[in-house]
């Protein structure tokens, strides 16, 4: 069974998430020039109260929806143990900076969300399903970008970036997946080629 991991919706959300980010952390500074949310408590209360302002306003575009969702779920359910305000500084510095210095996980999912965009699958299996000849056959009509949950969960730190080799299955051509990792400044190796399928290894810095 096919199967379909979520990445970003679009190469936009990338200045939407920054801008989301900076927003809110302006407007703490501003409170806090004002002698307000000086506490992890009232820090927490002010910037729980302007996302949930910002969510029924609607004033950011729908790419940054679901973070605002994640991030009032987050703030609700862990109090001010959420660090609201770390979480957006971590936004705001990942969504910022030169794609170089952003995190590899963070720079993959922009590869694959242009990937995407041009009609490909991105899926996610488990240890047990990773047989390449069936998946070759499970995914012949579709050009596809699979690995192995496992190995995403273990070779990415908490950070975002890569401590270890990835290994990937494309059914598709090679060279567009190769040309959107080189987009995004991000290492690999091709392993081995077949018509219309390869193995490309993703590269720690």
């Amino acid at each position: 069974m096919k199967k379909s991991l979520h990445f970003l919706s679009s190469e936009q959300a990338v200045a939407d998430r920054a801008h989301l980010a900076w927003c809110a952390l302006v407007a703490l500074r501003l409170e806090q020039r004002a002698g307000q949310a000086q506490s992890a408590l009232t820090i927490h209360t002010f910037l729980l109260r302007w996302l949930a302002v910002a969510q029924k306003q609607r004033r950011f575009p729908r790419s940054v929806a679901p973070d605002i969702d994640s991030l009032l779920r987050l703030g609700r359910q862990q109090g001010p143990c959420s660090g609201l305000q770390q979480q957006l500084e971590f936004l705001w510095k990942s969504y910022s900076c030169p794609v170089k210095q952003q995190p590899d996980l963070l720079r993959l999912t922009y590869a694959i969300e242009k990937l995407k965009a041009q009609g490909w699958l991105n899926a996610v299996v488990t240890d047990e399903e990773w047989e390449p000849p069936v998946l070759q056959a499970e995914y012949a009509d579709v050009p596809a970008l699979l690995v192995r949950k496992s190995e995403l969960m273990r070779n990415f730190a908490e950070d975002g970036s890569l401590l270890e080799t990835v290994d990937f299955l494309v059914t598709g051509d090679a060279d567009t997946v190769a040309g959107a990792l080189n987009l995004w400044s991000l290492r690999y190796k091709v392993q081995w080629q077949q018509a219309d399928c390869c193995g490309i290894t993703l590269i720690p810095e």
